[in-house]
């Protein structure tokens, strides 16, 4: 099995909860991972299982980060806010297809999920972690 992500300290937000949420994230995508590799009589059972707490997680940590933005009066937090509900719905409709047997499309979705992640935290979260860093310094 290649291609399963990995986190990396760089990605780190300086935050410990929102960094073993990130790495909770990264766990259950390679879940899908696993998932889109089982034989076709337990692809869609394994699938199912991963996309839902892939679902019900995703919810939580996103919820909670916006939590802590708010907290700290993020100036973008409107922006990020868009972001995340944009991945909800980019998922909610790949979703639908993935019920059925196609590795491709499993594999696919996988990629999306990954490079949606790394590239949100490294850019967007790190944005407003080193807002709010630098906001506690300053307090």
């Amino acid at each position: 099995m290649e291609n399963i992500l990995t986190w990396k300290d760089e990605l780190a937000t300086g935050f410990a909860d929102v960094d073993l949420q990130h790495k909770k994230l990264i766990l259950i995508i390679n879940d899908i991972h696993v998932a889109m590799n089982e034989p076709e009589t337990t692809y869609a059972t394994g699938m199912a299982k991963a996309l839902k707490r892939l679902t019900e997680y995703t919810y939580y940590h996103f919820e909670e980060e916006e939590k802590f933005m708010k907290l700290h009066d993020y100036p973008e937090f409107e922006a990020h806010h868009l972001e995340h509900q944009s991945f909800i719905e980019q998922v909610g409709k790949q979703i639908k297809t993935l019920s059925k047997a196609n590795s491709e499309d499993g594999f696919l979705f996988y990629r999306f999920l990954g490079s949606w992640l790394i590239n949100h935290i490294a850019k967007s979260d790190q944005a407003w972690a080193s807002f709010v860093s630098e906001k506690t310094l300053n307090d």
